[in-house]
Order: structure tokens, then sequence, then C-alpha cells
């Protein structure tokens, strides 16, 4: 069994632009820019994959990094398989959750 670790953001709330960016982001998403990369605007992600750990010792290990990092007041830093890096400022995380997660492989 693998340990999956995921952070969960705080809710932004609603902002000026939202109604406007929604409609543009769904109304032909095939042309519109960063459609080819998957960043086009659209509603915030209330959750992030920090990592998929083999054994729960490093999972417990990526918990403690987090702890601490966001202890500090440190943005925390996730990266995705896209090879994307995400910078999410201590103060917009909500909670941190290890959960034990079945793979296809498994």
């Amino acid at each position: 069994m693998a340990f999956s670790v995921m952070v969960w953001l705080v809710n932004p709330g609603e902002y000026p632009q939202q109604e406007a960016e929604e409609e543009w982001a769904s109304a032909g998403r095939d042309v519109a820019p960063g459609a080819a990369t998957g960043a086009n605007t659209g509603r915030a992600l209330p959750r992030l994959v920090y990592g998929v750990y083999e054994t729960r010792e490093d999972a417990e290990q990526a918990l403690y990094e987090i702890s601490n990092t966001l202890q500090g007041n440190a943005p925390l830093r996730i990266s995705t398989k896209s090879g994307r890096v995400w910078l999410v400022p201590a103060s917009r995380v909500h909670y941190v959750v290890c959960e034990e997660v079945e793979r296809p492989v498994d």
C-alpha cells in the first residue's frame, strides 16, 4: 500500500472577475491560451497532492517537513508530475492529510 499526502487549501472566496473568467475558461477551452498546458484560468484548486510515498515512515517524514515549513511561515513548495512547482503561502494552507491509498498497480 502507498500513502498519499494531500494539502487542503483555504477557500479563497469569490473575487470580482470570477464569473467572467469562468465563462471564458469554459467556452472554447481547446483554443484558449494555455489550453495545451492545461493552465487555463478557472476555479481555484481546493487541494493539491504533495506526494505519494511507499512507506508510512516516508509519509510521516513528509508531514514533518511540511510542519516545519509552515511553522516557519515559509511557502510550501509542491511539485507536480507535469513539472510545475507551486509555492503555496503558509496562510493559504487549511490542513494536511495523510491517507493510505490503493494504486492500480497494487
